[in-house]
């Protein structure tokens, strides 16, 4: 029994379940942390299922938007794709690969899916307008062009860094990444369901990367002295 449970810690400390546990709380927090604010972003500043009514002449308008409950559908689907993404990247974290470092890279490609597919709903709540919304106003530049900066910028990080062949440069990388993460979700807090995502995905990254030997592998080369 001690044997086991000695086992059993010495498990859950290594690189492969500190990567499971990573991808974990970072779903846990989307969901518990993130998703308020994703609703406040949807409905207070894309406007998302509201209308803009004028209620007299001297009325300059304002918008009339669903209750919590018109935005279930926004939640199931966010967070259903969310799963989706988690449950590939448990896959890949738990796969028996030969390279280590091919592992930590796939999952670095992984992160970058839950902000693509908050750029691109959140581009779609404010294309899809009705033809009563305000006129000529922009709902998608104030929010979120500064975050989608900081995001871009992120992504492009995360693949340069997945083109280094040394693993303790392509960590550092992965975790300047993962700070402009952070300083994005203070610019924009309804951004922390996708980027609470993202940082689990890329710190289980980092996690296996521990396993990476930090040096450069060569091919070897039989030296033509010895055939001879």
């Amino acid at each position: 029994m001690v044997l086991l449970a000695g086992r059993h810690e010495q498990d859950a400390l290594s690189p492969r379940g500190r990567a499971l546990l990573s991808l974990s709380v970072g779903f846990v927090a989307s969901v518990f942390a993130g998703s308020g604010f994703l609703l406040g972003l949807v409905r207070e500043d894309l406007h998302f299922q509201c209308s803009f009514h004028h209620m007299g002449s001297d009325d300059p308008g304002s918008f009339y938007c669903a209750d919590g409950i018109g935005y279930i559908g926004v939640g199931v689907a966010t967070y259903g794709v969310y799963g989706v993404i988690l449950l590939i990247a448990l896959g890949i974290a738990m796969a028996d690969l030969k390279s280590s470092g091919m592992q930590s890279r796939l999952l670095a490609g992984i992160s970058i899916l839950p902000i693509a597919m908050f750029s691109w709903s959140t581009w779609y709540a404010t294309s899809s307008r009705p033809i009563d919304q305000a006129p000529g106003a922009n709902y998608w530049v104030q929010p979120l062009l500064p975050v989608t900066a900081v995001l871009v910028t992120a992504v492009i990080v995360i693949l340069a860094a997945g083109l280094i062949p040394r693993p303790g440069l392509r960590t550092a990388g992965f975790r300047l990444a993962m700070a402009l993460f952070v300083a994005a979700a203070l610019i924009q807090p309804g951004s922390l369901s996708a980027v609470a995502v993202t940082l689990g995905t890329l710190a289980a990254a980092v996690c296996l990367e521990w396993r990476v030997p930090d040096e450069v592998e060569t091919p070897t080369v039989t030296s033509a002295r010895k055939l001879l």
